[in-house]
């Protein structure tokens, strides 16, 4: 009987201890290379759990839906928080709200910028700007080691900016000092 009455009151006390939910981290990235979708810039959110493994992947259509979610002004599993990334990181982007017209437009110089980073023009008809590139469809060898290094990927063509390295290179393709190294890396 006694041991019954302990076992009941461990069981009892168990069923009301909070179970500590799962945390998870999430890391934002982009990927600069002509795709499927013909977008020169892909653009992912993923879902880590403490113990490292990759729970969750989401590849965004656009550039606008991807901003929405940064910036916390869309609901998100991957930003259930809504916190403004962009604010927190000091980069400028976010929402603009148009009343009059009903729209809600996402902007970022920097999401703009990144497809000069391998391109030497813009890729497609119908848009006549320099990139900084120096060659036409990728950047030089140097140029890419240099990527490599810095934003610690393996190969331009197949692997995310993710992370810390995402919101650095958001920083650095502002930065006028970097951009004019950047060009002439040989």
């Amino acid at each position: 009987m006694k041991y019954c009455l302990l076992f009941l009151l461990l069981l009892f006390s168990f069923s009301f201890s909070k179970v500590k939910p799962p945390s998870y981290r999430v890391v934002f990235g982009a990927k600069i290379s002509t795709g499927a979708n013909s977008s020169v810039v892909s653009f992912v959110a993923m879902k880590y759990s403490d113990d490292g493994i990759l729970r969750a992947k989401r590849f965004f259509t656009s550039k606008d839906e991807f901003i929405k979610v940064l910036s916390g002004y869309w609901p998100s599993p991957f930003n259930p928080g809504r916190v403004d990334y962009f604010k927190q990181n000091k980069i400028v982007g976010g929402v603009f709200v148009n009343d009059t017209m009903l729209v809600e437009i996402g902007y970022c110089p920097s999401l703009d910028s990144l497809w000069k980073i391998r391109f030497s023009d813009w890729p497609y008809m119908g848009r006549n700007e320099a990139g900084w590139s120096l060659n036409r469809t990728r950047p030089s060898l140097k140029q890419e080691e240099y990527l490599a290094k810095r934003y610690n990927i393996k190969q331009l063509d197949f692997d995310y900016v993710v992370d810390t390295n995402f919101w650095k290179l958001l920083y650095d393709v502002t930065d006028s000092v970097w951009i004019e190294n950047y060009k002439f890396i040989q």
